[in-house]
């Protein structure tokens, strides 16, 4: 029997917005359990994405009134978040065109939000093409690494950076979405007190192994760090940084399989790391990008939580996971490829 939140298509929600399409859930989506999407269509012509909560389908869980308590709260600062977003006028971030309820008939209320409809996630937008194309890859970075500095310029750390929270929209380049796992300095989360508040399979090592002494900054800015250095990787690779890291692990070393602490299982983990490295410079044949995304990916995936970080940064100045030094070097890299001076990959 289909949910509140799975019978929408027809209605017609606050500001005339139309609920056209019911989209299938995807395995990809961190808490996606919980939250259906639709496409929605306004009077004027726009066309916007819908995320739809899903509190019928927390009745099912063994603690039905914790989960909606939760995933009200979820809801809340999203939406607290988005508006954020919005009212900063952060341009690398999706924009959010409103929020509000609706109740089916025969059903009970649901809370959305409404966003700006992307061309697709990258994931997918890597499946359409024929051939690789460097620089649509490095742009797209670009932006990417661009959009979380503008996020923690807000105190509001992504916490889920994977491809398939990084969104096309034409002629605007590429946009992060899903902030419903994010921190944010002056707002609570239900999450906040998670090991790992993401998609475990994308978390950096010392959020996946016990026992590592973290800072809030390394906790928080340091996991973001990581998952920008994996989308590097990704992009010239196909490769998740914490997959790959595991693949070359001992098996009875991997996180899932061990009790081992992280301080235990480091220097494997380091060992591991050389070995992605080593898979990354396969598929970048290109002496002079290799230098360039071999400096990236050494400083931003680092299994050494204490290692990890900008090496040029000095401790009177910023963050050590300050990116502007990174994004400068991918706007270089940009132009170079604009100019062919990279040639192909």
């Amino acid at each position: 029997m289909s949910t509140s939140a799975e019978r929408l298509v027809g209605l017609t929600l606050d500001g005339g917005w139309s609920v056209i399409e019911l989209l299938p859930k995807s395995s990809i989506q961190t808490g996606g359990a919980f939250s259906c999407s639709y496409h929605i269509e306004h009077p004027d012509g726009r066309k916007a994405f819908l995320k739809a909560m899903d509190f019928d389908a927390a009745l099912s869980d063994p603690d039905p009134a914790g989960k909606l308590k939760e995933l009200t709260e979820a809801y809340v600062f999203e939406r607290t978040i988005v508006e954020l977003c919005g009212t900063r006028k952060l341009s690398r971030v999706i924009r959010a065109h409103g929020s509000g309820t609706k109740t089916p008939l025969g059903g009970t209320v649901v809370q959305y939000l409404i966003f700006e409809l992307g061309e697709g996630d990258v994931r997918k937008q890597l499946s359409q093409m024929t051939e690789f194309n460097l620089l649509w890859r490095l742009k797209c970075l670009h932006h990417l690494f661009v959009a979380i500095q503008q996020l923690h310029g807000s105190q509001i750390v992504h916490q889920d950076v994977k491809p398939s929270n990084v969104v096309g929209c034409g002629d605007e380049g590429h946009k992060v979405a899903d902030l419903g796992r994010a921190w944010h300095a002056l707002t609570s989360s239900p999450f906040d007190g998670n090991q790992c508040a993401g998609d475990t399979n994308y978390a950096p090592p010392e959020l996946l192994y016990s026992g590592a002494i973290l800072t809030e900054e390394e906790r928080r800015q340091g996991a973001d760090f990581f998952a920008l250095g994996s989308m590097v990787v990704f992009m010239f690779t196909g490769l998740r940084m914490t997959a790959a890291l595991m693949s070359a692990m001992p098996a009875s070393l991997r996180w899932r399989a061990t009790a081992e602490t992280y301080a235990n299982v480091l220097p494997e983990l380091q060992h591991a790391f050389g070995t992605v490295l080593y898979q990354l410079r396969a598929a970048i044949p290109n002496d002079a990008l290799w230098v360039e995304v071999k400096m990236i990916v050494e400083q931003m995936c680092n299994p050494d939580i204490v290692k990890r970080g900008d090496k040029g940064h000095t401790a009177k100045i910023g963050s050590r996971f300050g990116l502007q030094r990174f994004i400068s070097k991918l706007n270089t890299l940009c132009t170079k490829a604009e100019l062919g001076k990279l040639g192909t990959v």
